[in-house]
């Protein structure tokens, strides 16, 4: 498996200074995080550090399960615009939010309508060479909305069924009641990457791991025993961790492995 950084851990004014400590730090990768500022001069800098390159498209203002469809439209563009771009810098992979239901009441409906754009969406992928990866999202336990996919079973429905990718993120799968164990499990060679963080399952507060609950205690080591080739990716909350502590955490990990 490869160990990867998530862009939105160095927050909104990295340089290229930044990039080249991550791959001296012993990253393999980063995923370029499209809601930020200067993504576009990340994915550059990122080129120029010849690390490899993955992205988390965008998804503020954009929701695959809208019924409205203007929004729906413009949000195959921009998710669209994004593969084509990232492909020319030969990612292999794109992890997105399925959307959202604007009322729980509707969540079956949604559901369709998200599988529909997504096929959508995986036809762009498949042109460019990339596979589409869909993030397990933080259930809403108020009910106000519905996030897709934030229950296991639906989550594990729309991978297989679209022939897709899943992107496991540790942190949400607490929120979501289940154990990394039985969805690695579950998921089996439709796991495309791996979102790294830990909290307190009570909220997703990217903290570095075992400075939560632990989260992903023998996690490498499950990977590993299931033949994991992909990138596992740290996405670790930059307004209280600096670079220079994700990599001095990475550099104690590889040490003890």
């Amino acid at each position: 498996m490869e160990t990867w950084l998530s862009l939105w851990s160095i927050g909104q004014f990295g340089t290229i200074k930044e990039f080249n400590e991550i791959k001296a730090g012993g990253f393999d990768g980063v995923e370029i995080w499209a809601e930020q500022l200067k993504s576009k001069e990340y994915l550059e800098y990122a080129h120029q550090s010849d690390l490899k390159v993955g992205v988390h498209l965008p998804f503020h203002d954009l929701n695959l399960a809208t019924p409205d469809h203007a929004v729906a439209e413009r949000s195959i563009h921009v998710l669209s615009e994004w593969l084509e771009t990232m492909a020319k810098y030969g990612a292999k992979h794109a992890t997105f939010h399925g959307g959202y239901a604007w009322s729980s009441e509707e969540r079956d409906e949604s559901i369709l309508r998200a599988g529909e754009k997504i096929s959508s969406l995986k036809k762009v992928a498949d042109e460019n060479g990339m596979e589409l990866l869909l993030e397990n999202l933080i259930p809403d336990r108020l009910n106000y909305c519905h996030h897709i996919a934030s229950n296991t079973e639906e989550w594990l429905h729309l991978v297989k069924s679209l022939n897709i990718k899943a992107c496991l993120d540790i942190g949400h799968l607490a929120m979501m009641e289940t154990s990394w164990e039985e969805a690695i499990t579950r998921l089996g060679d439709s796991l495309g990457a791996v979102h790294l963080s830990d909290n307190d399952a009570k909220s997703d507060l990217h903290l570095l791991p075992g400075e939560g609950n632990d989260l992903s205690r023998g996690l490498f080591e499950y990977l590993q025993s299931k033949s994991y080739s992909g990138p596992v990716v740290y996405e670790i909350n930059p307004y209280k961790y600096s670079l220079t502590d994700i990599i001095a955490h990475v550099s104690k990990v590889k040490e003890k492995a």
